[in-house]
């Protein structure tokens, strides 16, 4: 049998739970959301303790999203972690990501979407915004990585579904069956468009209600002892 996790990791996991937990009862509202749409729903996640700011009181909603702050929202959101998988020796971003230091804010991060089955490319720059399609990808890769949700087998017509990248296309077709993002007017993606950071906790509101709808029908993979 190998051995489970560290005891390092696990008192990090204690660690980031103590401290999400904190911020969800004492953060700030933010000062400059005031006039966008998305208002409620980024509060909600704030006072989840998922989302922060770009200072105590300021959220930023239309900055870009970049690659590190979309990883770690996914991972907050989704709450998965390194808990129920096995490791000799912990690992670090390094071994993983050529552009993500080990001492980054949003290393473990990287690390804990990588092995619930993110397909983060090896050589992302977490600086660089995130596009619509990158996201979403992301998003339902993590949050398929808790469990079996029920679906809907059917094809749903994206107008512009030949700019969208062959690799995101059913990842994408499942966010829209789950509802977790919506075709404009014209039926149309937008694949290539960059979020911003309230578009992106508008997508991560509508994940995480999807999550807990489903909590109690979901199907977990049993866990394996060898």
């Amino acid at each position: 049998m190998r051995k489970r996790c560290t005891t390092a990791i696990a008192a990090v996991a204690v660690m980031l739970s103590t401290s999400f937990a904190t911020q969800a009862f004492a953060a700030a509202p933010f000062t400059d959301i005031g006039n966008v749409s998305n208002k409620a729903k980024i509060e909600a996640l704030q006072q989840q303790g998922i989302i922060k700011g770009v200072s105590d009181t300021e959220f930023s909603p239309e900055e870009q999203l970049t690659a590190a702050q979309g990883i770690s929202l996914i991972v907050r959101t989704t709450q998965i972690s390194l808990a129920a998988i096995d490791f000799n020796k912990a690992p670090t971003a390094d071994g993983y990501f050529t552009k993500v230091k080990n001492d980054a804010w949003y290393a473990e991060d990287f690390v804990i979407a990588h092995f619930n089955g993110v397909d983060i490319p090896a050589d992302i720059d977490p600086r660089a915004p995130l596009t619509k399609e990158q996201f979403v990808h992301y998003l339902v890769q993590a949050v398929e990585s808790t469990g079996q949700y029920p679906l809907i087998k059917m094809f749903i017509n994206i107008t512009d579904e030949k700019d969208i990248d062959t690799a995101y296309q059913g990842t994408i077709q499942r966010a829209l069956l789950y509802k977790f993002v919506t075709l404009d007017e014209e039926g149309s993606f937008d694949p290539s468009h960059v979020l911003t950071r309230e578009e992106a906790a508008a997508i991560l509101y509508d994940a995480r209600s999807f999550i807990d709808a489903h909590k109690d029908a979901v199907v977990t993979e049993p866990e394996s002892n060898g």
